[in-house]
């Protein structure tokens, strides 16, 4: 009897130790980074952080996603806008993007979309003050002719489980990714484990359907410049996954995924039709950033931007990626988006109040 409870208390330590291991290796706590920055860098500060940045390509203007992120991290209740930046104009400024905007905005992915007749349209993703309790939504904007953007309408739907970034391919039609799925408590255990519970909601201007599941964690999302296919970030998966997409009804068809060296979240494409990929090099060193802010002594988290080139044709794929940038976090910490405009790098953060920009 007693060698029996001792090989269950030696089954029990082992499983112990293999777990323990492999949530090590899930947090990065084995990982070493060694710095790749630009030579060459400036910083914009904001009162916010810009947790999603897009890029008008043809009028050289950049859009963020502002909102005091440390603040709210603290339990704080702030409120968000969208700002722009003309990129033709040095010094760069901020200037307000919306002319008006619902009484409460918490904005996090943010989508800018050209219809054939160059007008611009903008969809916001807005977080309720109790994220477990309210509804999620995204709020649309038009163009007016003062060069702002007007509110046009509120979309919702049970859908819209933990929406973290959105793509617009119409004025009224976009594509959602949730990064959570689980709703029951074992089943949010199980998905931080590992358990790909997330998925991507497409909204065709009158309905929501879901267009993928099964995914893990998406934090990112776009589209190829012509459509053709999307790419969402897995972030626990460490992977992007790519679509097809039927154009006739935006039904989703997985080609492949592409394994990265962090963790991915928001995705731009560039005017040239390249991927750039904001990632978390080490999540361990994110979550001892967060725990930081409840002890007012502010760790700084590493920062890491990829570009991807991916083309696929009749012989299957090819990807490259290259490594932009990647820090340990005391220039610029948490970055969660980048994105390219002439050769400059523009990086913004999940709560750094500043804009990194680096001549690549």
């Amino acid at each position: 009897m007693v060698k029996k409870i001792l090989k269950v208390i030696i089954l029990v330590f082992i499983l112990v130790i293999i777990f323990s291991f492999y949530m090590a290796n899930r947090m990065d706590v084995f990982k070493t980074l060694t710095a790749q920055t630009p030579d060459v860098c400036s910083v914009l500060p904001m009162n916010g952080s810009a947790e999603d940045i897009k890029i008008d390509y043809e009028r050289g203007l950049a859009y963020l996603s502002l909102e005091d992120r440390a603040a709210l991290i603290k339990g704080e209740d702030v409120q968000g806008t969208v700002v722009q930046i003309n990129l033709n104009k040095s010094p760069y400024e901020l200037k307000p993007a919306l002319s008006q905007q619902p009484d409460h905005l918490r904005p996090h992915g943010i989508s800018l979309y050209i219809d054939n007749n160059g007008q611009r349209h903008l969809g916001v993703i807005n977080h309720p003050k109790n994220r477990d309790l309210g509804t999620e939504t995204v709020e649309l904007f038009s163009e007016g002719i003062s060069g702002l953007f007007n509110y046009q309408k509120t979309v919702k739907d049970n859908t819209f489980k933990s929406p973290n970034a959105l793509v617009l391919v119409a004025q009224d039609k976009f594509y959602l990714g949730n990064d959570k799925g689980a709703e029951t408590m074992f089943g949010k255990i199980q998905e931080q484990l590992g358990r790909p519970m997330s998925s991507i909601a497409y909204f065709n201007g009158n309905s929501v359907v879901i267009a993928a599941k099964n995914l893990s964690q998406v934090s990112g999302i776009n589209v190829s410049n012509n459509q053709e296919y999307l790419f969402a970030s897995e972030t626990t998966a460490k992977r992007i996954a790519v679509f097809s997409i039927d154009a006739e009804n935006g039904e989703l068809n997985k080609l492949e995924t592409i394994k990265i060296s962090g963790s991915p979240d928001n995705i731009n494409i560039t005017d040239k039709g390249d991927i750039i990929v904001a990632a978390i090099p080490k999540v361990i060193a994110l979550i001892q950033h967060f725990i930081s802010f409840q002890k007012e002594e502010v760790i700084p988290a590493p920062s890491q931007i990829l570009r991807l080139k991916w083309e696929f044709g009749s012989h299957g794929s090819k990807t490259r990626i290259d490594e932009l940038f990647l820090s340990t976090g005391d220039d610029f910490s948490t970055a969660s988006v980048g994105t390219i405009w002439k050769n400059r790098l523009f990086m913004g953060s999940i709560d750094d109040k500043k804009l990194l920009i680096c001549d690549l």
